[in-house]
C-alpha cells in the first residue's frame, strides 16, 4: 500500500512541478545547460557558443575556430540544480564533442499518510552525449546521439535520443542560419509508463549587426549581434516552458550580445510567448584562453531567479 500511494504521489506532483517550468523532468534537455546560452534567452540555433551546441545545433560545432572545454553550474529554482560539462576537438572542416549534462533535484519527503515523513528520495535525469559535425565550405551538417537515464525513488529508466541540425554562413560570413531537431527518441518505462521526450524543432540566425571602432591607438572595438530562433514543439510535454502546458504553442526568442574589444560580453534576451521566465540577462569576461559566463533569469510567477555561471576554455 505503501509503495502504490508514493508512485501515485509521484506521477501527481511531478509533472505539477514540470509545468511550474521548474526544470524537473526530461523536460531539461530543452533548458540551455549553459550560462552562456540561458543569457540569450536560449536563442542559440546559429549562434556560436561552444561545446554546448551538443544540444542545441550540432552543425555549429563545426563552425567553432577552435577546440574548447565547457563546464557549468546551474542553480534552478525549486531546488532543482543542472551540472554539464563538454569538450568539442576540432579538426579542420571536422567536430567531434562529447558532454555530460545531469539534472538533479533532492529532498523529496516520502509519505504514505498525513504525518512524519517516511524518508527522502531524489528525482534525478542524466545525458551521456557524444556528436559529430562536418562543415564543406558555407554549409555544416551535424549530429548527436544521447543516452538518457532518469531516476525516481527506486525506479530507473534508461533511453536514447538523437539531435540533427544544419547550418549555413551567408554575407561573407557576417549572417550565420541553422535548423535543428532536438531529442528525437524514446524512454522506456519508469515502473509502468514511459516518459515523453520534450523533441522541439528549431531554426535560427544570428547576424552581426554593427562593428564600430574607435579611432587612435588604443581602438576599442565594439560588435552588436542579433540572435534569434522560432522553436516549435514536436510532442506534447506537461513539462514544457509555457503556462499553458499540453500544447505545441511555438515560441519566439529574440536576444542581443555586445563584445567589446573581446574581453567584456554583455547579453540580453526576450521570449515571446505565454512563458514564466521571459528575459534574460548574462555577462561574460574573456582572458584567453578562458572566458567566465554568468547568467540571471528571473521568473515573472514568483518561483525564484536562476543563476548560472560556467567556464569556457579554447585550446
Amino acid at each position: 500500500m505503501k509503495c502504490t500511494t508514493l508512485i501515485v504521489a509521484l506521477f501527481i506532483i511531478i509533472p505539477q512541478l514540470s509545468a511550474q517550468d521548474t526544470g524537473s523532468g526530461l523536460d531539461f534537455l530543452n533548458i540551455g545547460p549553459s550560462a552562456r546560452m540561458l543569457s540569450l534567452s536560449e536563442a542559440h540555433t546559429a549562434s556560436h557558443i561552444g561545446a554546448a551546441s551538443i544540444y542545441s545545433n550540432p552543425a555549429m560545432l563545426a563552425m567553432e575556430s577552435q577546440s574548447g572545454l565547457d563546464v557549468n553550474y546551474t542553480l534552478w529554482v525549486a531546488g532543482l540544480t543542472n551540472q554539464y560539462a563538454a569538450v568539442n576537438l576540432r579538426n579542420n572542416n571536422r567536430a567531434i564533442a562529447f558532454g555530460v549534462y545531469n539534472s538533479r533535484a533532492d529532498e523529496f519527503e516520502a509519505r504514505d499518510n498525513p504525518g512524519l515523513s517516511q524518508g527522502g528520495f531524489a528525482v534525478g535525469y542524466l545525458s551521456i552525449s557524444a556528436a559529430y559535425a562536418y562543415r564543406l565550405g558555407p554549409v555544416s551538417l551535424g549530429v548527436t546521439t544521447q543516452y538518457l537515464r532518469e531516476e525516481v525513488f527506486q525506479f530507473r529508466a534508461s533511453g536514447y535520443a538523437f539531435n540533427v541540425g544544419a547550418a549555413v554562413k551567408v554575407m561573407d560570413e557576417r549572417i550565420t542560419v541553422g535548423a535543428a531537431a532536438l531529442n528525437l527518441g524514446e524512454m522506456g518505462d519508469l515502473d509502468l509508463v514511459s516518459s515523453t521526450l520534450p523533441a522541439v524543432f528549431r531554426t535560427g540566425i544570428e547576424a552581426n549587426l554593427i562593428e564600430v571602432r574607435t579611432p587612435g591607438f588604443n581602438d576599442l572595438p565594439l560588435l552588436l549581434t542579433l540572435h534569434a530562433d522560432y522553436v516549435q514543439p514536436l510532442t506534447d510535454s506537461s513539462g514544457s516552458d509555457f503556462t499553458t502546458s499540453d500544447t505545441k504553442d511555438p515560441s519566439f526568442n529574440v536576444a542581443l550580445s555586445a563584445d567589446v574589444a573581446n574581453i567584456i560580453f554583455i547579453q540580453t534576451g526576450f521570449t515571446f510567448g505565454p512563458t514564466e521566465r521571459p528575459i534574460s540577462f548574462g555577462l561574460g569576461f574573456n582572458i584567453e584562453p578562458v572566458r567566465f559566463n554568468y547568467a540571471l533569469i528571473p521568473f515573472t510567477t514568483g518561483y525564484g531567479t536562476v543563476h548560472s555561471i560556467g567556464l569556457q576554455y579554447d585550446f
